[in-house]
């Protein structure tokens, strides 16, 4: 969102040449082919920091001069001087503590906006908006003029997002040719599929692309001769037979159905709900005053046509500025009929209970409004941009809560005009206000009648009122702050028959125990209110107090408590109930309690004047022995295969954890997800390597099952970089398989390859033969996705004979039933179910239900193959039985597909429909690219 009078943005190109256009659209000279290919490099991640010794790699690959590091600063300062412009004084390179990075709004560079209208095209294409579809991708694939970084050496990071971009050109390209033949413009399509299939002979899609448009336009025998030409193509080059898809439209053009051969104009546009979002929470209910604020804020946001699209809230810690934005939420939520977000920032918390705005899009906002974990663009600026485009045409209202600076808000700014943006930080943030336009309301300590107001409606009128020179002296203790308030009467109300003047003069005898915080005189009346608070604890509940201010995110559950404190969790239920009442914690959810930022600091402060280094280390450590236990036994549940690495010796106060059923397991993952992350952060922050490893593979598994692939990849990137802090090779080689697992998913494919060589390396140094057999299954797989089952036979062969030659059975059943589905997709059939047979022996005799359904879909496969459609049907049954057991809806969906494909060979077309439509549901639901194809299947028998 610019602010008005903003000039217009440079525009940076790498979908082609690499330039730069000014506002004006001139060119800008940029220098040497060495600088270019810098700029290249920054625009290739535009927000991404680059050290110096990346870049060095980048430029020179490894054969960097003597003077490479110096070259690369003379690079930049020649860069910032022929990237300033008029309107744009201040250099689009900036320096940073992770290095250099290219500080621009996203949609400015021409690859990310491509990504943008992609998402876009397929968002449409998901809601059956296929006009709307077709012009978002058609103006993408209008953003290229050539090959990416044309003229540029082709390694590093550009030879991948090189490969990356083209082949979301070339998926484009498709999905406008299927676009075009449904609204049956079939005869124009015939020459421009003729050039692509000829410019790329091996994509399969074009070529059945083809087919139908030429069997469409009555020439059905060259139609059928695009077929042969592509079968001997494949038989030539890489020895394999056309896949399914086409082998089936072949089957269809013989039998000249009639759905097939008839375009169809194109049916009506369903129009998904929309998802309202509802966030925000409660709202404060002792909440007073702020009468002229709570008008403020409506005269900015909905006043009229000159109205602010965003507010921020500044004030001090405790001034009350998220009840303020809460209240007046809830009282305007009929304006905003949308939907509303909110998002706890953690500004002012500990390191890692902040929130990167990559993150926060990630996990919350996007989700919130609809979009599924395979859909959000792996790159942050491509998801700010989604971000932006999903709230573009919405009215929303969006809280940001303690915010720490401007750059933590500006990518989580809406889309709209029409959308409203409060934002609360103890900061002013003058670069929203200058940059953004968003209009700032400083919050001041409430009246004292209105903090009068807040101790009444805590302590009842008549208590209040037989008593008025203790609740002023209260007010004056207080300093007037609400947070100091609300602890003082909290205090008082529990203490019903208490004099008020007693517990004003407690409070003025415990002024001056600590330093003052080092913000306002505000806050040093905090301190005090916090110390006497504090000082008429028990011992019990005080040192709980402390050592939840170590807990790295700000809610936590009575067994993670438990664990802190080093006891079981029913000793310590009375210690948090009396934390409650006094207000130091609010009790969210049964046995789920939240600790305000300002609490955690002091709590913090506290643990390191009283307590030994030794104690707060051994504090938490045995909050990461919980989580890691509790991790691991729902990680087991969930994948009956996983085993951990070497085990860490957990001691006997660990709290224990009991799951009924891996359907438990998920429920409880769900909650903890956050945490369970910041765990990781903060383990590795604090030097627990080895806890932030164990604990970044115990989530493998988990993350894995509710396909939250973004943040699958985040922990496994942890996990490297501590495994090589501790020189442990087969923790190394883990962590790079998991995370390409993750690249797999976001289908990087270069970037899992890259992963998976290191991962053998790895296990390679380390001699450790079940991680090799791990790795080639995962090559296989890889092989598999990228369509060939060719490449993937001789991995899965090297698997099973490493898992054999170490009595690995549920390797050897993995490697099995790997070897029969690449024998299957080869059309070995019979070699495919001797291969899976033996695999699920294995695992049937393992007790491992989530192989065992693999293994069943694989059999089903494979008699498919052979004919024998009654016996696939039952094979399919068996499995989707097991993938519903063991919560697997991806599994289930693929197994869904190809049953309704064995019924359409046998005729079956209402049961086949039927099956796929349920496929579809899942799919939709999860964001998986699959469900385009199979919507599109669908379409064709209506």
């Amino acid at each position: 969102m610019d602010p008005a009078g903003a000039p217009p943005a440079a525009r940076y190109q790498l979908l082609g040449p690499v330039e730069v256009r000014s506002a004006g659209g001139e060119r800008l000279a940029l220098g040497t082919p060495m600088q270019v290919r810098l700029l290249a490099v920054l625009m290739s991640q535009p927000g991404t920091g680059w050290s110096i010794d990346q870049l060095v790699d980048e430029l020179w690959q490894g054969r960097p001069p003597k003077t490479a590091a110096g070259n690369v600063k003379t690079y930049v300062w020649a860069l910032r001087r022929a990237l300033r412009s008029p309107g744009f004084p201040d250099p689009a390179i900036l320096a940073g503590p992770t290095g250099y990075r290219l500080a621009l709004d996203g949609l400015t560079v021409d690859s990310v906006a491509f990504d943008d209208l992609a998402q876009r095209g397929y968002s449409a294409l998901r809601h059956c908006h296929w006009p709307a579809a077709q012009e978002s991708f058609e103006a993408a694939l209008a953003l290229w003029r050539g090959e990416p970084f044309a003229g540029l050496p082709g390694w590093g990071v550009l030879l991948s997002v090189r490969a990356r971009l083209q082949e979301q050109r070339s998926s484009l390209a498709e999905e406008v040719a299927d676009l075009q033949l449904r609204a049956g413009r079939h005869h124009e399509l015939i020459e421009p599929l003729r050039s692509q299939v000829d410019a790329d002979p091996l994509r399969e899609r074009p070529w059945g692309q083809l087919m139908v448009a030429l069997a469409r336009t009555g020439r059905r025998a060259d139609a059928l001769a695009t077929y042969r030409q592509l079968r001997h193509i494949l038989a030539e080059e890489v020895g394999v037979e056309p896949g399914p898809d086409v082998q089936h439209l072949h089957t269809r053009i013989l039998r000249a159905e009639r759905e097939l051969l008839t375009s169809h104009p194109r049916p009506p546009e369903r129009v998904a709900p929309r998802i309202v979002p509802r966030q925000l929470p409660a709202p404060p209910t002792l909440f007073t005053g702020r009468a002229a604020e709570l008008a403020r804020l409506t005269t900015l946001l909905i006043g009229g046509s000159r109205s602010a699209s965003t507010v921020v809230i500044t004030g001090t810690g405790g001034v009350g500025k998220s009840w303020l934005a809460l209240r007046w939420a809830h009282d305007n939520l009929h304006h905003f009929p949308d939907g509303q977000l909110h998002v706890d920032l953690g500004g002012f918390g500990t390191a890692t209970q902040e929130a990167s705005p990559s993150a926060v899009v990630v996990r919350s906002l996007l989700p919130a409004l609809g979009v599924k974990p395979l859909e959000i663009p792996a790159e942050p600026a491509a998801q700010f941009a989604l971000y932006r485009s999903l709230t573009a045409d919405r009215r929303l209202l969006v809280l940001l809560d303690n915010a720490r600076d401007a750059e933590q808000v500006r990518p989580l700014l809406p889309g709209s005009t029409g959308c409203g943006v409060l934002v609360t930080s103890r900061h002013t943030l003058p670069g929203l206000v200058a940059t953004d336009g968003a209009h700032p309301l400083a919050l001041d300590l409430p009246s004292d009648g209105e903090a009068r107001q807040l101790l009444v409606r805590r302590l009842g009128a008549q208590r209040a009122a037989a008593q008025p020179a203790a609740v002023d002296e209260l007010i004056r203790r207080t300093a007037r702050l609400p947070l100091a308030l609300s602890i003082v009467a909290a205090r008082a109300a529990a203490r019903p028959t208490f004099p008020l003047q007693a517990i004003a003069d407690d409070l003025a005898a415990s002024r001056g125990g600590l330093a003052a915080l080092a913000t306002d005189d505000a806050a040093t009346d905090v301190r005090t209110v916090l110390s006497w608070s504090y000082r008429l604890l028990s011992a019990d509940a005080a040192r709980l107090f402390r050592q939840i201010s170590l807990h790295p995110a700000a809610d936590v559950s009575a067994a993670a408590a438990a664990s802190l404190a080093g006891a079981p969790p029913p000793m310590i239920r009375p210690a948090l109930d009396e934390l409650t009442r006094a207000n130091l914690l609010a009790e969210q959810s049964p046995n789920r309690f939240r600790c305000h930022d300002l609490l955690r600091a002091y709590g913090e402060e506290l643990t390191r004047a009283l307590d030994r280094p030794a104690d707060r280390s051994a504090v938490r450590r045995r909050l990461l022995d919980h989580y890691l236990r509790v991790a691991r036994d729902a990680a087991r549940l969930v994948d009956a295969g996983w085993q951990p690495l070497d085990p860490l010796p957990l001691p006997a106060d660990a709290s224990p954890s009991a799951f009924s059923d891996h359907r438990a397991a998920l429920a409880w993952f769900t909650i903890e997800q956050r945490v369970l992350l910041a765990a990781v952060d903060d383990a590795a922050t604090r030097s627990f390597d080895a806890h932030a490893g164990h604990l970044a593979q115990a989530l493998t598994p988990l993350l894995s099952r509710l396909s939250q692939w973004h943040d699958l990849a985040a922990v496994q990137a942890i996990a490297v970089t501590v495994a090589q802090r501790r020189g442990d090779p087969r923790a190394e080689a883990l962590a790079h398989r998991d995370l390409a697992l993750a690249h797999i998913q976001h289908r990087r494919f270069d970037a899992a390859h890259h992963h998976l060589r290191r991962a053998m390396a790895r296990y390679d140094q380390a001699g450790d033969r079940p991680g090799q057999a791990s790795a080639h299954l995962h090559l296989a797989w890889l092989s598999d996705i990228e369509g060939d089952a060719g490449a993937a036979l001789p991995h899965a062969r090297e698997a099973l004979a490493l898992a054999s030659s170490t009595d690995d059975r549920l390797g050897e059943a993995a490697a099995l039933n790997a070897l029969g589905w690449s024998h299957a997709r080869l059309d070995e059939h019979a070699r495919a179910i001797t291969y899976c047979e033996q695999a699920l022996a294995l695992y049937e005799e393992a007790e491992d239900r989530l192989g065992a359904a693999h293994t069943w879909d694989s059999l089903g496969f494979a008699y498919q193959g052979l004919g024998k459609h009654p016996t696939a049907a039952d094979c399919y049954r068996r499995a989707l039985a097991l993938y519903s057991d063991v919560q697997d809806p991806c599994g289930r969906a693929d197994t869904l597909v190809r049953l309704g494909d064995t019924h359409q060979a046998v005729g079956d077309h209402d049961t086949s429909v039927d099956l796929w439509r349920q496929a579809l549901a899942i799919l939709d639901r999860v964001g998986h690219p699959q469900a385009t194809v199979l919507s599109e299947r669908l379409e064709a028998y209506r």
